[in-house]
């Protein structure tokens, strides 16, 4: 069972600096889409590294093979199951680049009385409308007409 929470307040005990992207944060701006798992894009600096393989060790994060530091250098993204839920990891994002790129989108959140940083409402879009020609499913796309909607909205304001 999905526990966000628990996942958030590990990687803030841990200091590690992430954003939170996916479907987390579209439904703390509004979207009703459902989502199963936890998504973030963090710093790959050596020593958030660190830090992030820490949490994710508390977390009792699983993989294909062990993770450490090596393994988060051959790829940028890592589908995690841990004792929390599913948890996917990112050090880059289509549409927004890597951790420090995407900054100028960071939004500062709470979740559940827990404080987070996750992406804007245009920077989620942003990275959504990037990965759209890969990705032709209905459910996605909706979301992202629905986003698009609120912030329309929001803008109206």
């Amino acid at each position: 069972m999905l526990d966000p929470k628990a996942i958030i307040e590990t990687l803030n005990r841990h200091r590690v600096e992430y954003l939170i992207i996916g479907g987390v944060a579209a439904t703390l701006h509004g979207c009703p889409e459902q989502t199963f798992d936890v998504d973030i894009l963090y710093n790959a600096a050596k020593e958030n590294k660190d830090r992030l393989l820490t949490a994710l060790d508390e977390m009792e994060a699983r993989w294909d093979e062990p993770l450490t530091g090596a393994a988060l250098e051959k790829q940028s993204v890592f589908a995690l199951n841990t004792k929390y839920g599913d948890l996917d990891i990112f050090s880059y994002v289509p549409g927004i680049g890597d951790f420090h790129e995407a900054l100028q989108y960071r939004e500062d959140s709470r979740y559940a009385d827990v404080e987070m940083r996750m992406l804007s409402l245009e920077g989620w879009l942003k990275s959504k409308e990037a990965v759209i020609g890969e990705e032709r499913n209905p459910r996605k796309l909706g979301a992202i007409e629905y986003m698009k909607t609120l912030k329309g909205m929001k803008r109206g304001k």
